[in-house]
């Protein structure tokens, strides 16, 4: 019987651990930013929302409201290249913004923002969490990177579930879903 034992880990974690071989398969965002040899496979483009203080309000923030807010930001170290697009689409756009705190998972930063500290960056489907004292909003006048999803596995040697694993997610983009966050039809590619 197999039974998946499911941990919550940064892309960054996850790559040392399929290295480590503690883990055998991960679901990240990359650019990886790591020579080790993986199967990864495209799974989705998430646009970012942003999750703001609840101030009784309905529709957008604009970059100028998040820009006075500040951000709650995952650290650079986390993920380097989404990191810096988002501070240059603030500059860019004209706008300063500082990091009020750095927080690393998801669940802190809407803590942090319910507390008045600032205002995070979150993927979409974080959207789907109800946290009181946040308001989710789209984003008027910034145009930020999407945050791709992929899955990530050691090129070899591996348990035959993980092949089992990535060939489902394999099929499901040949077969397309029409999802709009659908990357469409990526195959397996490897780094």
């Amino acid at each position: 019987m197999i039974r998946p034992v499911l941990t919550e880990m940064a892309t960054n974690e996850q790559v040392a651990a399929l290295a480590e071989g503690t883990i055998d398969f991960g679901i990240c965002h990359p650019p990886l930013g790591s020579s080790e040899r993986l199967d990864i496979i495209p799974v989705a483009d998430e646009t970012l929302i942003a999750a703001i203080p609840e101030d009784g309000r309905t529709g957008p923030v604009t970059i100028a409201e998040l820009a006075r807010m500040g951000l709650v930001l995952f650290p650079a170290a986390q993920g380097p290249s989404l990191h810096a697009s988002i501070l240059n689409a603030f500059a860019e756009a004209g706008h300063d913004v500082s990091i009020q705190q750095p927080a690393t998972r998801a669940l802190t930063m809407l803590s942090l923002v319910a507390a008045g500290v600032g205002a995070a960056l979150l993927p979409r489907s974080t959207e789907r969490i109800s946290f009181k004292g946040v308001r989710f909003a789209p984003i008027k006048g910034l145009q930020l990177p999407a945050l791709p999803v992929a899955a990530i596995a050691r090129r070899r040697p591996r348990p035959l579930i993980v092949d089992t694993v990535l060939g489902v997610f394999n099929h499901s983009l040949e077969a397309g879903t029409g999802e709009e966050n659908r990357i469409g039809a990526n195959k397996l590619t490897t780094a």
